[in-house]
C-alpha cells in the first residue's frame, strides 16, 4: 500500500458513498405529493384526453414508459453501490472495473432522462415509450433464440414462444396506440416508431454518445474513452501499467486521474438522475442536486492536487511508511 493510494482510495471511496442520495431522494419524494402542473400530471390529464379508440393503449404505453424509467433509475443505483465498494475506504481498489460501472450509471441516467424529459409533448414521450418497449421485446426474443439454440427443444421452445408472444403483444398494444413500425429503407428491419397523423418518430436503438454529451457536459468524453475499457482496448488498460512494457512481469496500478474521474461522472450522473425524476413527478431536487455538485467540486480539487504531484514526480507512487 502506497500513501497516495490510501488517500486517494479514502477520498474517493468516501465521496462516492455520500453521493449516493438517490436512495435518500426517493424515500422523501415517496411521501410527497407532486405539485400542480408538472409533467407527470399533464401526461395523466393528455392521456384521458386522448382520443377514444387509442385512449387505453396510450396510458397504458404511458405508464410501462414511466416504469421503465424508474428500472433505469434503480438499475443505475445498483451500479453506484456497486462503485462504492469498488472504490472502499480500505484501500482495495480495482483495476478497471470502476470504469465500466461509471460507464453503466452514465447510460442508465441518460436513458431515464431522456424519456422522462420535462420539455417534451405527451405525444413525444408516448411514442419514445413504445420504442423504449419494443426494443426491449425485440432484444428478448432474439436473446432467447441465440442463447437457447443448443438446448433440448421442450426446454427451449416454451421460453422462446413466451418471448414471441409478448414480443407480438407489444407489436399489437403500440398499433392501438396509434402508431406504426416502421423499418429501414430495405424493408428488412424495424428501426423507428411513427405516430400517426404526426411528425413524431423515436428510433428503437438510441445513440448514447450525443446524449451523454448534451446531458453531462462536465465529463466531455468519458463515455467515448469508458468505451475502451469496457472493451479491453489496450489506449486505455495501458494506463494501469507502471513497470517495463513488455517485459516478462506485468506491473500495474489504478491510474488515480482514471478513478477520479469515473467517480466524479458516476456523481454527475446521479445528480441527473435525480433532477430529472423530481421534474417529472413535481418535487424539489436542489437539496440532493447541490450535494452532488458540491462534491465532485470537493474530487476537481483532489484532482488538481494530483495533477500537481504527477507534474513534478512522473511516477506518483510514494512508497508507504507503515
Amino acid at each position: 500500500m502506497t500513501w497516495c493510494f490510501r488517500r486517494w482510495s479514502e477520498s474517493l471511496g468516501a465521496h462516492l458513498s455520500k453521493a449516493l442520495g438517490l436512495n435518500a431522494a426517493l424515500a422523501a419524494y415517496a411521501v410527497a405529493t407532486p405539485m400542480a402542473g408538472c409533467p407527470f400530471q399533464s401526461d395523466t390529464a393528455s392521456a384521458r384526453q386522448a382520443p377514444i379508440r387509442v385512449r387505453k393503449a396510450q396510458q397504458n404505453l404511458l405508464a410501462l414508459g414511466q416504469q421503465q424509467a424508474r428500472l433505469m433509475f434503480v438499475n443505475a443505483y445498483d451500479h453506484l453501490v456497486s462503485m462504492g465498494r469498488l472504490l472502499g475506504s480500505d484501500g482495495a481498489m480495482s483495476m478497471f472495473a470502476h470504469v465500466t460501472l461509471s460507464r453503466s450509471v452514465c447510460e442508465a441516467a441518460v436513458r431515464h432522462a431522456w424519456l422522462l424529459d420535462p420539455a417534451i409533448s405527451y405525444e413525444e414521450r408516448t411514442t419514445r415509450s413504445a420504442a423504449v418497449l419494443f426494443g426491449n421485446v425485440e432484444n428478448r426474443l432474439k436473446g432467447a433464440r441465440e442463447s437457447l439454440a443448443n438446448l433440448d427443444v421442450r426446454i427451449a421452445n416454451p421460453i422462446i414462444d413466451k418471448c414471441a408472444a409478448e414480443y407480438e403483444q407489444i407489436c399489437r398494444h403500440i398499433s392501438r396506440a396509434g402508431m406504426d413500425l416502421a423499418r429501414d429503407r430495405n424493408g428488412k428491419k424495424i428501426v423507428r416508431v411513427e405516430l400517426n397523423n404526426t411528425d413524431v418518430k423515436v428510433p428503437i436503438k438510441l445513440d448514447i454518445g450525443p446524449l451523454v454529451l448534451a446531458l453531462l457536459p462536465e465529463s466531455p468524453g468519458w463515455y467515448t474513452m469508458s468505451s475502451g475499457t469496457a472493451h479491453s482496448g489496450v489506449w486505455m488498460l495501458d494506463s494501469a501499467v507502471v513497470g517495463e512494457r513488455g517485459g516478462p512481469e506485468l506491473q500495474m496500478t489504478p491510474d488515480f486521474l482514471e478513478l477520479a474521474s469515473a467517480a466524479e461522472t458516476a456523481i454527475s450522473a446521479s445528480g441527473l438522475l435525480i433532477n430529472r425524476h423530481a421534474t417529472y413527478y413535481g418535487f424539489d431536487p436542489q437539496p440532493y442536486v447541490s450535494k452532488s455538485r458540491q462534491r465532485r467540486a470537493m474530487l476537481d480539487t483532489l484532482m488538481r492536487d494530483q495533477m500537481a504531484r504527477q507534474a513534478v514526480n512522473p511516477a506518483p507512487l510514494v512508497p508507504a511508511t507503515q
